[in-house]
């Protein structure tokens, strides 16, 4: 006797589970393309820096570019790379040819346990939050082989991107410190990707943030006013209710008064300097024995 059809399953009933199957299918494809192209907007390729020409320790031509910043805690000086981050530097020489940056404050101490990060400022706000005559203008965020995040980069706050859009530069910038572990950076020499021992010997040399390497648009570097940036990231902060003791408001008011834009050739009587890090005991010893 011939079996009955709906034994065998009803035909209505396969057709519906295909055709769930055919929209899973089709759901799956459109997930797997969203992530392809979130991984494509995002993606950071690696940069060979064997070849770099760095530019912070070159002496700038005396047409260079330079932004004084003048604080409540004295001036600083800093040429701009506008040839290694041209958008960028666009953008901020308008922001300080209309006066935007005067009387805006220092809002964050970049801190992590003892070490100093940097130190955030252009703030229309003490703490950092948008105002009314904030600039929410974003540019994109431009990586060079030649800029390095030594201690005293310029470099721009970043606001981190979505899924289809890429991460943007706004006007909030950074000041990097000096937050390198020199003998981390030493474990990695045997490993010379993509110049890489160039670059653990520039922090091992200048100091700086490593981990900001590929992530911000770095644009400048301070060459004169130390001892006012010594001030700024040594100040007091207003609370430490956190095991790292990250981002903390300075504890005084600290304020950009006036920013200007200039050139090297009236800014050079103080000569360009990006302090050395301090030799290590083994390398002290090893020159006095020459």
């Amino acid at each position: 006797m011939k079996e009955p059809n709906y034994a065998k399953g009803s035909p209505f009933k396969r057709n519906k589970m295909r055709i769930y199957f055919q929209f899973s299918m089709i759901g799956l494809a459109c997930v797997v393309i969203v992530v392809v192209i979130s991984l494509l907007v995002n993606r950071k390729p690696a940069i060979d820096y064997s070849d770099a020409d760095f530019v912070q320790i070159n002496e700038p031509s005396d047409s260079a570019q330079v932004v004084v910043f003048e604080t409540t805690e004295g001036s600083f000086k800093a040429v701009l790379f506008e040839d290694e981050a041209p958008e960028y530097c666009e953008y901020f020489k308008g922001l300080v040819n209309d006066g935007y940056f005067d009387d805006t404050y220092v809002c964050t101490i970049i801190r992590t346990n003892d070490l100093i990060g940097g130190f955030i400022g252009g703030s229309k706000t003490e703490d950092g939050a948008s105002a009314d005559n904030t600039n929410n203008d974003k540019v994109n965020i431009e990586v060079s082989k030649n800029t390095l995040p030594l201690n005293g980069t310029l470099c721009s706050l970043v606001q981190q991107g979505g899924m289809f859009r890429k991460a943007k530069a706004g006007s909030l910038f950074t000041v990097l410190g000096d937050v390198v572990d020199v003998d981390e950076l030493r474990s990695l020499d045997a490993k010379d990707v993509n110049g890489f021992k160039r670059v653990s010997d520039m922090f091992e040399q200048y100091g700086g943030v490593p981990s900001c390497l590929q992530t911000y648009t770095l644009f400048g570097q301070v060459y004169d006013g130390w001892d006012t940036l010594e001030k700024i990231m040594n100040t007091e902060v207003t609370f430490q209710d956190d095991e790292d003791n990250v981002n903390q408001k300075p504890k005084k008011e600290i304020r950009i008064t006036k920013a200007y834009l200039s050139t090297y050739g009236e800014n050079k009587e103080n000569g360009y300097n990006i302090p050395k890090k301090a030799a290590l005991p083994e390398e002290s010893a090893a020159d006095e024995s020459k």
